[in-house]
């Protein structure tokens, strides 16, 4: 509110005056004016109403007269405080509610310059004066010829100025003008730059100034010293300072809003004349007066409201001095977008002014911002005004990056100032982690900031490494979460949208996330990501700060390094949405990391911010490999590059990332499944339990298991869009061909260089102690992560599958024997199988044409499936018919193609290789149709028992329940068996029909012939009635396709060998049987007359060796032991002896040899090369058959 001030003469009588009269201490009255020029409150009520103020409109020299008319009387007043407007003028409620320590009656440019000029220079004697002026709180815009609440004045723009001296003694810098001996041409360019600060500040100091702020008590000291006009780097800082004073004091008045807001400079095209202009604002000021008691009882948040003139953000403690901080920046800033607007049409004339203006107005808004002008008690719990008004997008980026680059050398007040920012940053992410939606504010704050560079550095990066809880220390035992939590840039990495670790936004998507809003989220994602790769770039481009931002993320992956652990506990840990963003974050920094710069020794190092100690290793064990650090790596390495660094911390971000959040998937979806199941079930039997004791219970049981059920189900859709973001994982697989790169290098133990090209033949590869090693992660994690996304991921990531990835993949299928684990080599095989997968592509079809593929694949899967016979885990035996299945997949897709297809052929004549594949084949064969067979009959006993209303009155309602469980398990189980069974089978019909010299081997025939004799008794004998069930594609049942198959396999193996095989299995052999089974081949349809008349005549001579063979073995049951298998008890015919000193039949113990090297006696090692033939007994026997036919014959 301005105060009154003693009413002003007329402008004609001060016109008139010759020099000031001194102005008594008690005022006196002041002459009558004519009616006409009679102030407004003078007259009466009905006479203010019938003569209202009439607008004049002035010249520019009129104008010119009026303003440095009013700016002496400003001056004048700045330093005389009358007694009586201080009794007649009551201050507003906020301002009584301040102290206003920090003012003085005169400024501080005055009180130096008085005292550096001379001691006897003194003011003007102006109290003699009666025509004062009242104080102008505020210039406004006007934007017609009416009078705005608050005067404005004429600018250059609006009225052409015609600068003249005034009358009178007082020393004005006009009047100096004329008596001056300074080139006229130099004070044009001052004039011009001094009217170029006036509107770049929006200040007024002198008559010749166009900006709204009028400056008193500079332009008192100027009135008094005129030489110090054109000092501009002293006005500057003085204009500023008490401009600054205005607003913290808030002396603008009402238009303090927009002389801060807008800062648009005053540009009338006509004003009112001298004396309506002081009866307005004299009205205004009366007015004011009289609403002091109605703002007085106003609530004190009402009254900090409606000063906060910029519309700022709340702080935390809302006080006086930060919001009127915060108009003092603003008008700081408007002030640097004028300079900027200079800058873009200077001089170099205007040019020293300018860059004498920016150094000034950095040094304030310096001073403004550490508190050095009005102090606040509060600064520690309030929040940056700085950066509040970034928050409203007010300030600018160069601002910004001017201030860093004046303030980074003065640590002080560079801390000061920004440390409060990032204080206020870290504090407000904290509040922004848990939302329905993604809140990029603070982070796109951070990231902004610290990437301004001055010179060579990046200050901000180097202030938040200095923070104190960038690396907090940790107190608690449960490291892992204390770090996240504490650190600085924990909050930021810490925006997630998993549904555990976000429960706001998991409210939100209760049901399945359409693709458009997954999108939409997956790019808030990406946004998010991208401003920390930028923030961490930043970090890491500075060389300052890069070790302790390598050390940063070194100790959270330590110390979270328990989240690959089975069943470990989430709480005690980080979770997956942190470590996934932490990792995205190394993805992009890795991205042009070249490997050859990559030290491939860096994990074993002792000063290593990676730790692989507590890891399975691909061959040693934890004794030998502490041995290889010991002997190879006992001193630390002083300096390693920051590529080699980056890369093994985005490698080991991605085994404590991504793998355990899959995990943790696949354990949701196998929990949903199970649920699901058991609602199902619930549903399916609920007529034989709807009206039993047991109702109440299954019904809760179905209300517990379906609100499980949705949870889970929003967790997974929450899941899904982070796991299955295609930008994510197109990233991850780029990163891990650089991993397949460095794998290759490590397989043939060489030097990285460039792509890699083998040089070594793939049997030939011998582990090296720096390959063995490695942790078994190292391949594990690649084949999972491909296995992963093939399966659930709604994009097609083969376009990313490269040729490194493939030739990784064949060299580790093919050199199986340098990885100790068959469940790794079992993964890479399941890959493979996938890739092979229909309809053809660019990556099944880049396998399969590599060189790796059709030179060594063959061999490498027949040995696998042979060895993954004995894996050493208690699930062995189930799990080597899932891996099984996946090779006779891989065979079947190479037997279509004619180079693979003559590799096998060519394999099952080199070597014993082929036979053991064909035992074990054969054994699963025989066990899968057995199993699946006896399921079939079990499931058709149910359902006849079940179709059966007689029978199922008989039983109770808990043996109903029985035989339905039963039967789920055993429909369950046949569908599985006949898949594994399907695959067995077609592996053997299309291997026989062009091999078959190693099926008629001696090992091989007669337990081939007994299988195929049983399995054809099962399906054409008298009781294959037993294998009818209802629906049988619901399991895969085809008995029509199984007994085609059995028919050919017959065909394709007809030889006279094979004929006595076929007649030696006095089980299973049947010429009936075999005839029925030709009958309905050639009923059905199935194959040719041609065909069934070559299996009839294939069984008939079986048929008749078979009577020929009953004849002589009665005859040999007469033998003597020795000449007899102790195994078997049947007739030896090549005698070898074991190591142990057993004789046994070759045939007998080779057979053996083949699922088991191991001697069947004493269960010591055996291999088929320590057989030795015992010549001596097998004449003698051979003899005695001689004997026992010669006798058969005399009969």
């Amino acid at each position: 509110m301005p105060e009154e001030e003693p009413r002003q003469k007329p402008m004609e009588e001060e016109e008139d005056d010759e020099e000031p009269q001194p102005l008594p201490l008690v005022q006196e009255q002041p002459p009558l004016l004519p009616k006409q020029e009679q102030h407004p409150e003078d007259q009466p009520p009905e006479e203010q109403a019938q003569t209202p103020p009439i607008p004049i409109t002035l010249s520019a020299e009129e104008a010119s007269t009026m303003r440095e008319r009013r700016l002496r009387t400003l001056a004048a007043r700045s330093i005389i405080q009358t007694p009586l407007a201080a009794a007649t003028t009551a201050p507003s409620p906020e301002k009584a509610s301040r102290k206003q320590t920090n003012v003085s009656g005169e400024s501080r440019l005055v009180r130096e310059a008085t005292h550096s000029d001379s001691e006897s220079s003194t003011w003007p004697d102006l109290s003699s004066k009666t025509d004062m002026d009242v104080e102008m709180t505020s210039v406004v815009p006007i934007q017609d010829v009416e009078m705005a609440p608050a005067l404005s004045l004429p600018s250059e723009a609006a009225t052409k100025r015609t600068v003249r001296p005034q009358s009178g003694t007082v020393d004005t810098p006009s009047s100096t003008k004329q008596h001056s001996t300074v080139n006229p041409e130099r004070e044009s360019v001052d004039e011009q730059n001094e009217q170029l600060l006036s509107r770049l500040l929006n200040c007024t100091w002198n008559e010749f100034g166009s900006g709204s702020i009028i400056c008193a008590q500079t332009a008192s000291f100027l009135e008094q010293h005129p030489s110090k006009r054109f000092d501009f780097d002293f006005i500057v800082s003085n204009v500023l300072m008490e401009t600054a004073l205005k607003i913290y004091n808030d002396e603008l008045g009402e238009g303090s809003a927009c002389l801060v807001d807008d800062m648009e400079f005053s540009t009338p095209k006509k004003i009112k004349s001298d004396d309506t202009e002081v009866q307005e604002i004299m009205a205004n000021a009366v007015a004011s007066t009289s609403t002091i008691e109605e703002a007085a009882t106003s609530s004190q948040s009402e009254a900090t409201a409606s000063s906060d003139a910029s519309s700022c953000l709340a702080p935390s403690v809302l006080n006086i001095a930060t919001t009127t901080k915060h108009s003092v920046i603003l008008y700081l800033m408007k002030c640097y977008e004028n300079y900027q607007s200079e800058c873009a049409i200077k001089t170099a004339a205007s040019q020293p002014a300018l860059h004498l203006a920016f150094e000034n107005i950095m040094r304030m808004t310096v001073l403004v911002l550490t508190d050095r002008i009005h102090q606040n008690l509060n600064w520690r719990l309030d929040q940056s005004a700085l950066l509040e008004l970034m928050y409203m997008e007010k300030v600018s980026e160069s601002f910004l990056v001017d201030i860093v680059a004046h303030t980074h050398e003065d640590l002080e007040a560079f801390d000061t100032i920004f440390g409060q920012v990032l204080r206020g940053l870290f504090t407000g992410m904290q509040r922004n982690i848990c939302t329905a939606k993604i809140n990029l504010l603070q982070i796109e704050w951070l990231a902004k900031l610290v990437v301004i560079k001055v010179g060579a550095v990046r200050p901000l990066a180097d202030l938040v490494a200095r923070q104190p809880n960038f690396i907090p220390p940790i107190c608690t035992k449960i490291s892992g979460p204390e770090i996240v939590k504490c650190s600085f840039l924990g909050p930021f990495l810490s925006v997630s949208l998993f549904a555990e670790e976000n429960v706001k936004f998991a409210e939100t998507t209760k049901n399945k996330v359409e693709d458009a809003l997954a999108s939409r989220l997956r790019w808030g994602l990406h946004e998010m990501r991208t401003h920390l790769h930028g923030i961490f770039h930043s970090l890491c481009v500075n060389a300052s700060s890069r070790p302790k931002t390598l050390e940063y993320i070194g100790n959270i992956l330590r110390r979270n390094d328990r989240r690959v652990q089975f069943a470990s506990d989430e709480k005690l840990l980080a979770r997956d949405g942190f470590v996934i963003n932490l990792m995205s974050v190394l993805q992009h920094l890795s991205v042009k990391i070249k490997l050859e710069r990559v030290e491939p020794n860096y994990h074993y190092m002792r000063n290593s911010q990676v730790s692989i100690e507590q890891d399975t290793k691909i061959r040693y064990n934890e004794e030998e490999y502490k041995s290889f650090l010991g002997r190879e790596f006992s001193e630390p390495v002083k300096e390693v590059n920051f590529q080699t660094q980056c890369w093994f911390l985005t490698l080991q971000a991605h085994h404590l990332g991504y793998m355990p959040a899959i995990q943790r998937y696949r354990q949701k979806m196998r929990a949903i499944k199970e649920l699901q199941k058991l609602i199902d079930e619930l549903d399916r039997t609920k007529q034989h339990w709807v009206n039993s004791r047991y109702a109440t219970r299954n019904n809760q049981f179905k209300e517990r298991w379906e609100k499980q059920l949705r949870k889970l189900n929003r967790s997974k859709n929450c899941s899904e869009i982070t796991l299955l973001d295609p930008a994510l994982l197109q990233r991850c697989t780029e990163f891990y061909s650089t991993v397949c790169e460095f794998m290759l290098y490590q397989f043939e133990g060489r030097a990285i260089g460039g792509p890699f090209i083998s040089k070594l033949p793939v049997q030939t590869l011998k582990a090296t102690d720096a390959f063995s090693a490695l942790p078994e992660w190292y391949i594990d994690d690649i084949a999972e992560f491909i296995l992963f996304t093939m399966q659930h991921a709604n994009v097609d990531i083969r376009q990313s599958i490269d040729h490194s990835i493939i030739t990784w993949l064949l060299t580790c299928v093919c050199a199986s024997h340098l990885i100790k684990n068959p469940y790794v080599t079992a993964k890479l095989v399941e890959v493979m199988f996938v890739f092979s997968l229909k309809p053809a592509n660019s990556v099944n079809t880049a396998m399969w044409n590599h060189e790796l593929a059709q030179n060594a694949l063959v061999s490498a899967l027949m040995r696998f499936y042979v060895d993954v016979e004995t894996t050493g885990q208690s699930t062995e035996f189930y799990d080597k018919f899932t891996i099984r299945y996946h090779i006779s997949h891989l065979f079947k897709s190479m037997w279509e193609n004619p180079i693979h297809r003559q590799a096998v052929i060519c394999e099952s004549r080199v070597g014993n290789q082929f036979v053991k594949f064909v035992n074990m084949l054969m054994n699963d064969t025989t066990f899968l149709l057995d199993e699946c067979l006896e399921n079939l009959k079990r499931i058709h006993q149910t359902q006849q028992l079940l179709s059966d209303k007689q029978s199922l009155t008989k039983m109770t309602a808990d043996q109903q329940q029985s035989r339905l469980t039963q039967l789920a398990t055993d429909e369950r189980q046949c569908r599985s068996y006949l898949t594994l069974a399907r695959e067995t089978v077609d592996l053997f019909h299309y291997l026989t029909s062009d091999i078959k010299e190693p099926f008629m081997r001696a090992e091989l025939v007669d337990r081939l012939s007994s299988m195929l004799n049983f399995n054809l008794k099962q399906l054409a004998g008298p009781k294959c009635n037993d294998l009818k069930v209802k629906n049988p594609a619901k399991y895969g049942w085809e008995p029509r396709s199984l007994l085609a198959q059995i028919f050919d396999i017959y065909l394709h193996l007809d030889c006279d060998r094979f004929a006595e095989a076929l007649a030696a299995d006095e089980r299973s052999f049947d010429v009936h049987i075999c005839n029925e089974a030709a009958s309905r081949i050639k009923r059905l349809a199935l194959r040719s007359a041609v065909e069934v008349e070559r299996f009839k005549a294939l069984t008939q001579r079986a048929h008749e060796i078979y009577v020929t063979n009953q004849q002589t073995e009665d005859e040999c049951a007469d033998a003597p032991d020795e000449f007899k298998d102790p195994l078997m008890d049947t007739l030896m015919s090549d005698p070898v002896v074991l190591p142990s000193g057993t004789v046994m039949d070759r045939a007998i113990i080779t057979r053996h040899l083949l699922n088991s090297c191991t001697d069947p006696f004493n269960r010591q090692p055996l291999t088929e090369d320590m057989l030795v033939a015992n010549l001596e007994l097998k004449h003698r026997i051979e003899a005695w058959r001689k004997e026992q036919r010669g006798k058969r014959n005399n009969r």
